[in-house]
């Protein structure tokens, strides 16, 4: 018999991320669409990282309430107000044009980078966001981080989703295999992450924005 497995079962993805590109911010980014929980199933990307957010600012409201933490301290006297950058979704991780060394001039690959977490009256710097699922994760837990690049064929226009499940076959002599595995599909086009810079508010709007100003 040939050594090929005719069908497998497979779990609902574990983890799930859409590689798309954004042309109005020039950058491509990994939406996680579905990241693991310690259960051992997957949670949607983006309810995770709205109750991720919110429980970082209850816990600088109650700082602040506490006196453990001081808002930052400011008095607008014009009628607009500047926003250096609004944020995007917590579950969207931007991968940013890098040159290749020894390469083509032109030559560039895919680098992840981070959003910084923009909190309400938070006094300190705004800390990275880190993605949550292994697929984006490479390189981040270790002692000293590590650079992850994607090669830029990899992003068609289509853009590319790729997620991980877990899959089981019954192979020709009665055994059965379980592994974790990691599939990889086209995408359904370009995204729209609405990340702006340089933008201008009238006072009475600048605490319905967010962002950085």
């Amino acid at each position: 018999m040939l050594p090929v497995t005719p069908a497998i079962q497979e779990s609902n993805p574990l983890e799930e991320i859409h590689l798309v590109r954004d042309e109005m911010a020039n950058m491509v980014w990994g939406i996680e669409r579905i990241i693991p929980l310690g259960t051992g199933i997957g949670k949607t990307g983006g309810e995770a990282a709205i109750e991720l957010k919110n429980r970082y600012q209850k816990i600088l409201d109650n700082a602040i309430a506490g006196g453990t933490a001081t808002p930052p301290q400011s008095e607008y006297k014009a009628s607009i107000w500047y926003q250096v950058m609004n944020s995007v979704p917590e579950n969207w991780i931007p991968f940013i044009p890098a040159h290749i060394e020894g390469g083509d001039a032109r030559a560039v690959r895919l680098q992840r980078a981070a959003m910084p977490r923009i909190l309400s009256n938070d006094p300190e710097k705004p800390e990275k966001v880190r993605p949550r699922t292994t697929l984006l994760r490479e390189g981040l837990d270790v002692d000293e981080c590590i650079p992850y690049f994607i090669n830029e064929e990899e992003v068609p226009r289509a853009g590319a989703i790729v997620y991980q499940s877990y899959q089981r076959t019954r192979w020709y002599n009665g055994r059965i295999f379980t592994w974790l595995g990691v599939r990889k599909q086209t995408g359904r086009g370009e995204g729209a992450s609405g990340l702006a810079f340089d933008q201008a508010f009238p006072v009475k709007t600048q605490k319905t924005n967010g962002g950085i100003g």
